[in-house]
């Protein structure tokens, strides 16, 4: 087994930054972007439109590899239909290589992108890092999460 990487400097501030993000309350609204506009219009209008409007939904995919290359994550209010209460919740945003977008409100992808940038240092990454989505059971019900396998 390897040694983990040591991350230094302006990426450890964004591991920090996002290993502090939990899904409180206190954090709503708090978003970490790996993409920084790029003064290109056209550009820039493709980057909004896969943050703002997911082409698809990583639970689609299921067994299946996305070659992540950007991310980005926000903490959101949601109602709960069940209980009534509103609660805070993940959307997590993976943004491949080709700039498809796959958008997950997700606690178990949330954990596991913030296990990526303690492992492999912070987004984006280059090559990307190819992950494999799974389905895990917990409780009574199922969390989304994935392997990284490549």
């Amino acid at each position: 087994m390897r040694a983990l990487a040591i991350v230094k400097g302006k990426e450890m501030a964004e591991v920090n930054a996002l290993a502090k993000l939990a899904a409180t309350s206190e954090n709503v609204g708090q978003t970490v972007c790996s993409i920084a506009p790029t003064g290109n219009r056209v550009e820039d209008a493709q980057i909004f439109a896969a943050l703002n409007n997911p082409e698809y939904r990583v639970a689609n995919f299921i067994n299946k590899e996305i070659a992540v290359a950007n991310v980005l994550i926000e903490i959101r209010e949601l109602l709960n239909e069940e209980t009534g209460v509103i609660e805070t919740a993940p959307r997590v945003v993976l943004i491949d290589k080709d700039g498809k977008a796959y958008q997950a409100v997700s606690k178990g992808i949330f954990n596991a992108v913030k296990n990526a940038y303690q492992v492999f240092g912070p987004a984006p990454w280059e090559p990307p890092l190819k992950i494999e989505v799974k389905q895990v059971a917990v409780g009574k019900g199922s969390m989304l999460t994935f392997d990284v396998i490549g």
